[in-house]
C-alpha cells in the first residue's frame, strides 16, 4: 500500500501514520505540505494520506479542511488521536537566554504562544514542525530555536533545551486517514458531513441544526470556513455522533437537502481513543 503523510521526516504525522499502519506492508512517500498530501491522493498517486485535522489547543486545521471541501472525492476512513509535546530544539552551545527568534509550523506555535511571548522572541513559520528542526541545525546562527518533537532533535542533531513547552498540559491532535473511494466501515460511530447553506439568511443555520436534534443526534464538532465565492458566505463542517449508515442521519441528511442545502459525507469511521 501506498502511503504519504506530512513530511520530512519527524514530524507529529509521521508519528500517528507508523501507528496507524504498523504491521502493515506500506511503501511510504513524503509530501511538503498537507494539500500536496491531499492531491497526491486524489490523482491517486497514494492509496491513503494521514493529515492533522484537529488540535485540542489550536482547533481546526483549516488547510486540511479547506483541501477536504475542494476535492469531492477524498474520503476520511478514520482518525487517530495522539497527544503532543513541544520541545525547544536548539545547537549545542545555544542556551535560553540566546534565543531571538523561534521556527516552527504554525499550529505549533501557536499552541506555544505563552511561552515564546515570554521569552520575547520573534517567530518564523515553516511547513513542519521537522524542516524548521532541519534548517536550525543546518543554519549558522547561535540565536535560533524550533519547536518540534524529540524525534527530530535526535535526527538533525539538536539538543531539547526545554520540553512541555504548550499552553496546556492536555494537548491532543487528531489526524485523519484518508482515501480516495468513499467507502464506509460496516460500524463506524462517527461521521463527518460538509453543508453549505442555499442561502444566506436569519435563522437559516439553526433550522439545519434543529433537524439533527429532532432525531436526537450529537454534534461533537460545528465548524465554518468560508465557501470563497462570495464574502460573507460561509460553508459548515459538522462531525456527528452516528454512523453513516444510521437511520437516523440518512433521514436527517434528506430532509436538510429538502430545504434546498447541500450536504456531503465527507468521512466515516470509528472513534479512536487517545492514546
Amino acid at each position: 500500500m501506498r502511503v504519504g503523510y506530512l513530511g520530512p521526516r519527524g514530524t507529529f504525522t509521521e508519528e500517528a501514520s507508523l501507528r496507524y499502519f504498523s504491521g502493515q506492508n506500506v511503501e511510504w512517500k513524503l509530501y511538503p505540505s498537507i494539500l500536496d498530501v491531499l492531491e497526491a491522493v486524489q490523482e491517486n498517486e497514494i492509496e491513503r494520506g494521514v493529515v492533522p485535522i484537529e488540535n485540542s489547543i489550536e482547533g481546526s486545521v483549516n488547510m486540511t479542511l479547506d483541501g477536504l471541501a475542494q476535492s469531492p472525492d477524498l474520503f476520511v476512513e478514520a482518525e487517530i488521536v495522539l497527544p503532543i509535546e513541544q520541545n525547544l530544539l536548539v545547537k549545542d552551545g545555544t542556551s535560553l537566554q540566546d534565543i531571538r527568534e523561534i521556527w516552527s509550523h504554525p499550529q505549533a506555535l501557536a499552541q506555544c504562544r505563552s511561552f515564546i511571548r515570554g521569552l520575547g522572541a520573534s517567530i518564523r513559520t515553516w511547513d513542519s514542525t521537522a524542516i524548521a528542526a532541519a534548517e536550525v541545525a543546518a543554519n549558522p546562527r547561535m540565536d535560533v530555536g524550533a519547536i518540534g518533537t524529540a524525534w527530530a532533535a535526535k535526527k538533525f542533531g539538536l539538543r531539547i533545551l526545554q520540553s512541555n513547552l504548550q499552553d496546556m498540559q492536555e494537548n491532543h491532535t487528531r489526524f485523519a486517514i484518508i482515501r480516495r473511494e468513499k467507502k464506509a466501515l460496516a460500524k463506524s460511530d462517527l461521521t463527518m458531513l460538509l453543508v453549505t447553506l442555499n442561502e444566506e439568511r436569519a435563522g437559516a443555520l439553526v433550522h439545519v441544526l434543529n433537524v439533527f436534534a429532532a432525531f436526537g443526534l450529537n454534534l461533537t464538532r460545528i465548524e465554518s470556513r468560508p465557501t470563497r465565492k462570495r464574502l460573507g458566505t460561509y460553508q459548515f463542517f459538522i462531525d456527528v455522533e452516528a454512523g453513516m449508515d444510521a437511520e437516523e442521519l440518512a433521514k436527517t441528511i434528506s430532509i436538510i437537502g429538502t430545504f434546498g442545502h447541500q450536504v456531503r459525507v465527507l468521512g466515516s469511521y470509528k472513534k479512536y481513543e487517545k492514546i
